[in-house]
This record gives C-alpha cells, structure tokens and sequence, in this order.
C-alpha cells in the first residue's frame, strides 16, 4: 500500500514514516521546506521517498497524490503553537485549516479511502468542565492554534461521507526531535547540568504527557482498525508540572531543586485525556509516565 505523509520530517511524522516502512508500506513524505535532520535515516531506504511541496497548492498535492498511486493519508503538517496566542494569525489558519481543506480535496478527488488526521487536546475549552477529558467534552479552544485545528476536524467531517476518515486528538507529545523549549526537555535538560527546575505558576497544574512512540502506536492501531471516528490518544495519567519535576530529578540522579519563577502560567489548570475509547476500540495502551521517560533519556543524552 502506498501511504502519504504530511509534516514527514517533523518530531511526530519520522517516527511514523520509519514504522510504517518497518512494516512494509511504500511511504511518501511530504516537506514545506525539504529539511531532512530528522529522516536523514530514511533517505536511503528503498520504500521511503520525500515528496517537497506546500499544502497550500492543492494541485501539487492532488498531482502527488495521482501520480503516486496514494491509497491511504496520515495528514501530520500543522502550524504548532508558539508563545503568543495571536502570533501571525492567519498563518494557522491557512496551514492548519485550509491547508486540511486541500489535502482531503486533493484526496477525495483522486479516490482515497483512508485519511488520518492528527488533532489536539487543544481543541477543548480550557479549563475543562470536568476531567478527564473524554471526547464528548465541549469543544470551544481559547487560542488560534486550537481554533484551526478545530476548523481542520469539521472539515473532516464533511469529507467523511466519502472516505473514512478518522481523527486523533493528542495529549502533550514528548519525545526525540520535539522542539527543546517544550516543558520535558527544558527539565531534563537542567537536571543533567544540575541547573533548577524551573516552574511556572506554582506548580499545581496538571498535564497529560504521552510518548511519542506511543502516539505512533495509537495512529498505527488506528490505521489498521479503520474504525472512522474521533479519538483522544493520551497518557491517561494526570501529572503536576512540580511532580513532574520531581521525577526528573530522580531519574537523572540530579542534584537540581525545583523552583518557582515569577512567570506565569498560560494553563493554570488541571487537565488529561480520557482514552477509553482508544483502548477498547483501537486496543491502544499507552507506557507508564516513568517508562517514556526513561527511554527519552537515553535518546536525550544521544541528543545534547
């Protein structure tokens, strides 16, 4: 089967570009930019070829499409949020929601039958109503980002009566080739220097943090399951940002102390996912917090 990935060079897509190639499927990737650091791997397998084009032009992605023979879509490029909520609007809007729009056109046009499209927890309103978060939970996102993600699922509902299309609303990822100022890496990052932890807020608001081969495996499981529909794919575990720091320091045999900064925090609240659905559906069964991170220090000390 030949598979078509979006955002293929990105923390999220190279994971899931070499497991799928792993299993067998011809994958073709697609870059904006055409930066190959996190599949330079990937370059020199036979069943793995990098497509370069921007979702915004759906004729480029419906020729990719057509002339790839692509059967099946895991659509992973988005605008990620920065630190400001209103940064270059417009920008989100166009990648994340009409650049959704072009790919499932490009994809109805040419006859594909399956298309997975990655979400977020951000599409929720903050802070929940109450917890956890299943996928009945009102949606009403407080920031851009979340906002065109959300534009990006209604669109998949439209195009649900012609392909089957399943949508994956992912909790915090962690994991090799996420962005280094991400609360997981910047902690374990100052505890191998034995630096402080440093908190925002006071510490009590809680997250939901997944690793990412574990979001690799609830896509694939949703993949091979082609059960349409929308699912949260999570940790299902609550931790708070001071615990978190807590557990850090244990596993680095750190000599770093969490501290609290001035700054504020911009999610003063507790929030995770409730993933029942994903496991009794998809039979998806995430690692334990401890586990994930334990592995990512063996990829993080290849990292730094």
């Amino acid at each position: 089967m030949n598979v078509f990935v979006t955002g293929a060079t990105g923390s999220i897509g190279s994971h899931l570009c070499e497991e799928l190639i792993r299993r067998g499927y011809q994958v073709f990737g697609l870059s904006r930019s055409g930066r190959t650091s996190n599949i330079k791997p990937l370059l020199q397998r036979k069943h793995f070829c990098l497509q370069v084009g921007d979702i915004w032009d759906v004729e480029v992605m419906s020729d990719i499409i057509k002339n790839n023979h692509i059967e099946a879509i895991v659509h992973l490029a988005a605008r990620l949020p920065n630190d400001s909520n209103l940064d270059n609007p417009f920008l989100y809007l166009d990648i994340n929601a009409r650049g959704t729009l072009n790919i499932l056109h490009a994809a109805y046009l040419n006859g594909v039958d399956k298309f997975i499209y990655s979400s977020t927890m951000s599409v929720y309103s903050e802070p929940p109503q109450y917890l956890p978060v299943d996928e009945s939970h009102p949606v009403q996102p407080p920031t851009i980002y979340g906002v065109s993600k959300l534009v990006g699922e209604l669109y998949c509902n439209l195009y649900s009566k012609a392909m089957n299309i399943v949508v994956l609303r992912y909790s915090g990822v962690y994991g090799r080739g996420e962005r280094k100022s991400n609360a997981i890496p910047t902690f374990i990052n100052q505890a191998l220097h034995n630096k402080p932890i440093t908190i925002y807020g006071d510490g009590t608001q809680t997250s939901d943090f997944v690793y990412i081969d574990d979001v690799v495996q609830g896509t694939l499981l949703a993949w091979e399951n082609n059960k349409p529909g929308v699912y949260n794919i999570g940790s299902d575990q609550e931790i708070s940002v001071r615990e978190l720091a807590k557990r850090i320091i244990n596993i680095t045999n750190s000599k770093s102390e969490a501290v609290l900064t001035d700054r504020d925090t911009e999610r003063p609240f507790r929030f995770f996912l409730d993933i029942t659905k994903a496991h009794k559906v998809l039979g998806y069964s995430p690692r334990s917090l401890d586990e994930g991170l334990l592995t990512y220090l063996k990829e993080f000390n290849v990292e730094v």
